[in-house]
């Protein structure tokens, strides 16, 4: 029989051995040192000596005339993370946010092509404040809303963002100011409290909603918890089978593209609006909530497809950006390890 034969056939009597974790197939280990011999090697616990075992629970140095060996691994456990917790070196898909923004995620690791400094990539309205930031203004990790603090949990600061534009803002053109301002001169004349004032009426779409925070590459892994590091970058395709790792819902597997070339709007920025086109449509309940804003959005293989940035839980819809165009407006490249 083949090692591998031998050890299918004997891996559930050995498992059932005291101390017995884990049955493989690997090269024996004599001395310290690995071997060319291959062999049924039994994962224990911790190892003990014969004389304190129970006949039945001694390990045989050969089975079938393949040799074996053992190994000590302690108990295995599901490697689990806290995405809510501080972290240092912080994996990709947890808790992170400007100073002055409730919560969001660390979506990925990035390299700025101008200079070559390693950021985590994620929204604006995450790392920027919605525009409302400073280049330079800490970004925490966990986020305020996880309770971080400047003083304690500042894991790097603002580097750049895509400003967005909102709708029905007021308009900076100096002729509407001039004329808006001419005719409130009346009102205030007649002490009225109405006022006139200029706001930009035609709309201007959106591409991302994405903003980079420059850290030491000391503290963050290029890793995404769940996922591990990404491969690469992929357009994405209708029906194609998306995941992503979030600081709010984790781990979710079961997203399907079933939109491009989306025009979405009005979004919802706590009372200001805007308008995106170009985006990703994600269908499927439960694929995103609040504070998943930030996470990458990758296909099974684990190429990155596009970059999250809003949804409607009520409706099971998930929104996201190009990483193509996310990557190209930032500047940056996706950070491999």
């Amino acid at each position: 029989m083949e090692i591998h034969e031998v050890k299918r056939a004997y891996e559930r009597t050995l498992l059932r051995k005291a101390n017995v974790v884990g049955v493989m197939t690997g090269y024996k280990i004599k001395e310290g040192e690995k071997t060319d011999d291959l062999s049924i090697i039994c994962m224990v616990e911790k190892k003990v000596s014969e004389e304190k075992l129970k006949k039945q629970d001694v390990v045989p140095p050969i089975i079938k005339d393949a040799m074996t060996d053992i190994i000590e691994v302690g108990r295995f456990r599901a490697l689990q993370i806290d995405k809510k917790a501080r972290h240092r070196p912080c994996p990709m898909g947890t808790s992170g946010g400007h100073y002055l923004v409730t919560a969001g995620t660390n979506g990925e690791l990035l390299r700025d092509k101008r200079a070559g400094k390693i950021c985590i990539g994620t929204n604006n309205h995450v790392g920027a404040n919605s525009n409302n930031a400073q280049i330079g203004d800490p970004y925490l990790q966990p986020a305020p809303y996880d309770g971080g603090t400047v003083q304690n949990d500042t894991i790097g600061h603002l580097l750049r963002f895509v400003p967005i534009v909102f709708a029905f803002e007021l308009s900076d053109c100096i002729a509407a100011r001039f004329w808006s301002g001419l005719y409130n001169v009346p009102a205030r004349a007649f002490g009225r409290r109405t006022r006139l004032q200029p706001v930009v009426a035609e709309l201007e779409y959106n591409l991302v909603d994405a903003a980079m925070i420059e850290v030491d590459m000391n503290d963050v892994l290029p890793s995404i918890v769940d996922i591990g590091v990404p491969k690469g970058i992929r357009q994405a395709v209708l029906r194609m089978a998306v995941q992503k790792s979030g600081r709010t819902t984790c781990h979710t597997v079961d997203g399907e593209i079933s939109g491009l070339d989306a025009t979405v709007g009005p979004i919802n920025y706590g009372g200001r609006f805007a308008y995106f086109k170009d985006q990703i449509v994600i269908s499927n309940e439960g694929f995103s909530a609040g504070g998943d804003s930030g996470s990458l959005v990758l296909d099974m293989e684990g190429y990155a497809v596009g970059k999250l940035f809003a949804g409607n839980e009520e409706q099971n819809t998930t929104i996201a950006n190009p990483i193509q165009t996310y990557l190209d407006l930032l500047d940056a490249e996706l950070y491999l390890g």
